[in-house]
């Protein structure tokens, strides 16, 4: 692609599976972190400010009826304006039991709309004690749509991935992993109205590549599905789907990223795998959610997709890449075009410190610098990873083992958190916010003045509560103007597990704008201040929330449900009446 059409594609994309129609309070939320460039920013929110997001006047206006949601919504949730008759605002929900549903945005009821359940006859939610090591310690109790679906609005589509295995005896009775004919990931896309299936849908998940084929068993697809407008050379958009191995699995699979085009699901797609050098390579794409991200790689550049890997075989030569930053084209076979990994990536693997645990966030084309494009990770070291996208820093490694030796040739990397990260940045305002886990949220400003740069090292606020698992925060704001930015995050503490007691997320709310006292990042509401009003439902990990129209949306899990297997939608606006 010439450097022209690539700059155009990227803001066509960006803005097309963005956050804004700007006609009035109707905006749309069509893909996981409401944007291809993953800045979880909705700059077109002009009803809820830093005034009224408090207990007097914001609190829940309604959950979806017990027993309604068949499963578990780790997906964030997706806003559309006018895509079912009779319902200005939709919200579509997508379930850990293959499900989805359509919710009426607007109702003080949370009425649901219409409902589909993707499972074939004969076949079942993946359940956690098939897979992996059999402790259920990451999912539980049963895996089916884990990542963020996608919406074309041209097409009046959307796509999404669901992970199901066959009720044969033979595979339920299997003793430690059964054969991997009994798992199987399918691409469907819906229409948005009917649910009905369209382009030749759904289609098994399946390709070759490096001579490794790929197979559903071992692997969980958890990456927020990616749309690109023209990818293909047709001039059809591309759909993008990574995946990776789940926690425990033998012979740690290999990471993959698939690239279907979005009208010809059936067609052969483009393949990639991340360590194409070693078989059970590892290097999984998951980012704890985050959706691959899709930009310019310079001022007038091409564009290319980014994302990061878990553990895994690093090896230059053989163009492995564990534990990496990689940049790849959209098309021609998703060609590796650079990447960056720390120079104690050896050390990182094997202490489980993958860099892929979060996702990639790319700054706004021209913030920090008019000369160069900038991403934004970071790891379970509770490092810090800014890349320049045009030159990310490949590999400066001298020695293995730990600590290792070496240099980072990335454009930054400092210590954010002493704990693990597994999110991803959010931007408003040349500010990025980030939480660590175990760590409270803190806000860092970009600017070329700093040294190093473009962000500064130093956070200019931090909240005064902290997360026990970083929370992937979100932005709302009326563009610049002041008064309006509020950053949102979930607290999540209490996601199921074996060890875990389940217990009511938390909706926080704070003035993404200012400072307060003792540099702290002001708090304006949170859903446990009015506990009767505003209780949520059980918490999930790594969940997001969506907000547009004056709402708030956020999947849970259902509180009366004592087998954790059914989902529960909240719903946050303004109210009327007192905080009890």
């Amino acid at each position: 692609m010439s450097g022209s059409f690539g700059r155009s594609l990227f803001l066509v994309g960006w803005l097309a599976l963005g956050t804004t129609l700007l006609h009035g309070q109707s905006t749309n939320v069509l893909t996981w972190h409401n944007d291809i460039g993953r800045t979880g920013l909705n700059s077109a929110e002009t009803i809820l400010t830093q005034t009224n997001v408090n207990k007097t006047q914001f609190g829940k206006i309604c959950s979806s009826a017990s027993g309604t949601i068949d499963g578990q919504l780790i997906a964030q949730p997706l806003v559309t304006t006018g895509t079912i008759t009779g319902h200005n605002h939709v919200v579509y929900v997508a379930t850990m039991n293959d499900s989805v549903y359509a919710f009426d945005g607007d109702s003080s009821t949370c009425a649901l709309i219409n409902h589909v359940s993707l499972l074939p006859k004969g076949e079942q939610a993946v359940s956690c004690a098939a897979v992996g090591d059999r402790q259920c310690h990451a999912l539980a109790p049963i895996i089916g749509i884990l990542s963020t679906p996608v919406i074309d609005l041209a097409t009046h589509t959307i796509y999404v991935v669901t992970y199901s295995e066959s009720t044969n005896p033979k595979c339920l009775a299997a003793p430690v992993l059964p054969p991997s004919p009994c798992f199987v990931h399918r691409l469907h896309a819906l229409d948005l109205a009917t649910f009905k299936e369209k382009f030749s849908g759904p289609t098994p998940i399946a390709g070759t590549a490096g001579g490794i084929a790929f197979q559903s068993r071992g692997h969980i697809q958890r990456p927020g599905l990616l749309l690109l407008p023209k990818a293909f050379p047709n001039g059809d958009s591309g759909l993008y789907v990574g995946l990776s191995m789940i926690d425990g699995a033998p012979k740690r699979p290999n990471g993959w990223v698939f690239g279907f085009d979005a009208k010809r699901l059936r067609a052969k797609p483009y393949v990639f795998t991340t360590t194409p050098g070693a078989q059970a390579g590892g290097g999984g794409v998951w980012g704890s959610g985050a959706g691959i991200a899709v930009g310019a790689d310079s001022p007038g550049g091409k564009t290319y997709l980014y994302f990061t890997t878990g553990d895994g075989v690093f090896d230059q030569t053989k163009q492995d890449f564990g534990d990496s930053f990689v940049k790849l084209t959209p098309a021609l076979n998703l060609v590796p075009n650079g990447f960056f990994t720390p120079y104690d990536e050896d050390c990182l693997e094997s202490k489980d410190l993958d860099l892929g645990s979060s996702g990639v966030m790319l700054i706004p084309d021209g913030v920090g610098s008019g000369t160069t494009n900038f991403a934004v990770t970071a790891g379970k070291d509770g490092n810090i990873y800014v890349m320049d996208r045009a030159n990310p820093g490949g590999y400066n490694g001298t020695a293995p083992g730990c600590p290792g030796q070496g240099s980072n040739q990335n454009i930054e990397t400092f210590l954010g958190s002493k704990f693990s990260y597994h999110t991803t940045a959010a931007y408003w305002n040349q500010q990025i916010y980030f939480v660590g886990g175990k760590s409270p949220m803190n806000k860092y400003q970009i600017s070329s003045t700093c040294t190093p740069a473009p962000v500064c090292t130093v956070p200019v606020a931090t909240s005064t509560n902290s997360f026990l698992y970083g929370p992937v925060p979100s932005l709302s704001s009326n563009a610049n103007v002041s008064g309006t930015a509020v950053v949102w995050a979930i607290q999540g503490d209490a996601w199921p597990s074996l060890k875990t007691v389940p217990a009511p997320a938390i909706l926080h709310a704070y003035d993404a704008e200012h400072v307060g006292s003792n540099n702290s990042l002001p708090e304006l509401w949170n859903s446990a201040q009015c506990h009767t009003r505003d209780l949520a439902g059980n918490s999930l990990k790594f969940t997001v929330p969506t907000i547009a129209n004056g709402m708030v949306y956020i999947g849970t899990m259902d509180p009366t449900d004592s087998t954790n297997t059914r989902g529960e939608l909240d719903v946050y606006g303004l109210v009327s009446g007192s905080c009890n």
